[in-house]
């Protein structure tokens, strides 16, 4: 490809020339045409940047250019290298048919002479991120979306897709979806779970080699389909070690109610027992319906909640809320963030997160250790609930154990729904998983793990207070024997600790406890 430069009304224009002129045909590498025409090979810009910086410089700063005009894309990625280096450019035109990259975008918020864009079409959420480094972006066209992926996860701006926690991918994919989802996977930091409705092997690859390209890890990838590909089953047959090991990435599959009923009743030969069947079947899939509907409606609304709590922390005057509650206070708030989450909810207390799990959620505190279990963040009746610290507990100086409860809703993994995650040993033989953060208005505090297990139904280590020493410390002993790992950390009757308590079933409970560090 030949790269023509020409000098046009105060405009650098770059125009693709894939076949040469008869008057060219001598030209090796690179000639002067004439006083406003050059041509440049992509070989020699590619290998000669700065050499051509300072020589389009020069140009700009003689012919007092302001604006640099791109035929295409292709020629606009190529010359990449050079935007933050040109001198006196304040607005740039893309003239072809073409997408707006996230690559360019990127690029031109890195450019703080960069002022206007103008393309044909530009994604409605790189408008957020160009007008906060104050570049006034021109979409010529209707600002739809660009692809049935960022439709179909309602990715209509950049908080959206940096905070997103959950998405849904269809196949097959097209360019633009997977152009889309690299720069989702490029923007995001937050994701946890992928849905996939029937998968093909090509594009499946592609989206596993993308999630691990932008170092996203420990995400789930939840497959559905009443049928899938023999290829993409060899494939993750194959490859699951890797996939969940070196990638990180763990793949599970799922069937439809159809395919689950169809395969069943295809089982049944006799009437008497196809009717039986049936019946039965009836029931399973009524409850398996109501489990998974119940399951899906809590994900999507814990994740809606947790993008809006994402979006509220960044769009909020922190200094304003701070101030009027530290004339309540004598006592000086750390995380201005957190604080101001009270005027969503005034029950907001504090920040818990536990490495390599789902948890990652603020913390409420009622009058009782009954409501949050029915109630979500926002007050409103919810059998999801919310994770809530004992009502016994405080934050100004913090109790000898603090005790965090939640459901555990391990279908879809919110609230405490991923805490059996850390019975495992790929969870609780590495290191980088024993500090549990734990933050109040006033101060950052890390705990760490010293037990966990299951256990019958017990209240025996529900205590915020101990009546003496010889008393905590007694606890503190049979805590530390009942782990399933022995953890090489000291507790003492000095200690303070955090205690994590979930349902493992009807009669038992999953535990975690952790001592504060000192």
């Amino acid at each position: 490809m030949k790269v023509l430069i020409k000098i046009k009304d105060r405009k650098l224009e770059f125009l693709n020339r894939k076949k040469l002129n008869t008057e060219y045909k001598n030209m090796l590498n690179t000639n002067v045409i004439s006083n406003d025409e050059l041509v440049f090979s992509d070989e020699y810009i590619k290998a000669n940047y700065k050499l051509i910086v300072p020589f389009l410089n020069e140009l700009i700063k003689n012919y007092n250019i302001k604006i640099l005009a791109f035929q295409n894309m292709e020629i606009a990625t190529l010359l990449l290298p050079t935007y933050n280096k040109l001198k006196g450019i304040n607005a740039i035109y893309f003239d072809s048919e073409d997408v707006l990259s996230y690559k360019i975008c990127e690029k031109l918020t890195k450019c703080n002479n960069i002022k206007y864009i103008s393309a044909n079409y530009i994604p409605q959420y790189m408008f957020e991120l160009l007008d906060k480094y104050g570049i006034i972006p021109e979409s010529r066209d209707e600002i739809l979306f660009t692809s049935s992926f960022m439709e179909l996860n309602n990715l209509i701006n950049y908080s959206s897709i940096f905070y997103k926690y959950i998405v849904y991918v269809d196949f097959p994919l097209t360019t633009d979806d997977l152009n889309d989802f690299a720069s989702f996977c490029n923007i995001n930091r937050n994701l946890r779970t992928v849905h996939v409705n029937l998968p093909n092997k090509v594009n499946l690859e592609q989206i596993i080699y993308l999630l691990h390209e932008y170092n996203h890890k420990n995400i789930k990838i939840i497959i559905h389909g009443d049928t899938l590909d023999e290829d993409v089953i060899e494939y993750l047959k194959k490859y699951h070690n890797i996939l969940k090991k070196k990638y990180k990435i763990k793949p599970i599959i799922t069937y439809s109610e159809t395919f689950i009923k169809n395969n069943l009743f295809e089982e049944t030969n006799n009437i008497v027992l196809k009717t039986c069947a049936l019946l039965l079947l009836i029931l399973i899939i009524g409850s398996i319906a109501l489990i998974f509907g119940d399951n899906i409606r809590s994900m999507k609304e814990v994740s809606k909640i947790q993008n809006d709590i994402q979006e509220y922390i960044i769009a909020t005057d922190h200094e304003e809320v701070v101030s009027k509650m530290e004339q309540k206070s004598d006592l000086q708030i750390k995380n201005k963030y957190l604080a101001s989450l009270t005027t969503i909810n005034p029950d907001i207390k504090a920040w818990l997160k536990v490495n390599n799990t789902d948890i990652d959620y603020a913390i409420v505190q009622a009058e009782n250790n009954s409501y949050y279990l029915n109630n979500n963040i926002y007050n409103k009746k919810d059998p999801t609930g919310w994770l809530f610290m004992d009502f016994q507990n405080t934050t100004e100086e913090l109790s000898e154990n603090t005790i965090i409860y939640g459901h555990n809703r391990f279908v879809n993994g919110v609230m405490f729904g991923s805490l059996n995650k850390v019975l495992y040993k790929d969870w609780y033989n590495n290191p980088e998983n024993y500090t549990i953060r734990f933050d109040t208005y006033y101060e950052n505090y890390e705990f760490e793990v010293f037990s966990i297990y299951t256990i019958n139904t017990t209240t025996d280590y529900i205590k915020t207070s101990f009546d003496d020493k010889k008393e905590k410390v007694e606890l503190l002993k049979t805590l530390k024997e009942r782990s399933i790992h022995k953890f090489d950390v000291n507790v003492d009757e000095n200690s303070k600790i955090l205690t994590l308590s979930t349902c493992g079933s009807d009669t038992t409970r999953i535990v975690l406890h952790a001592v504060l560090k000192q």
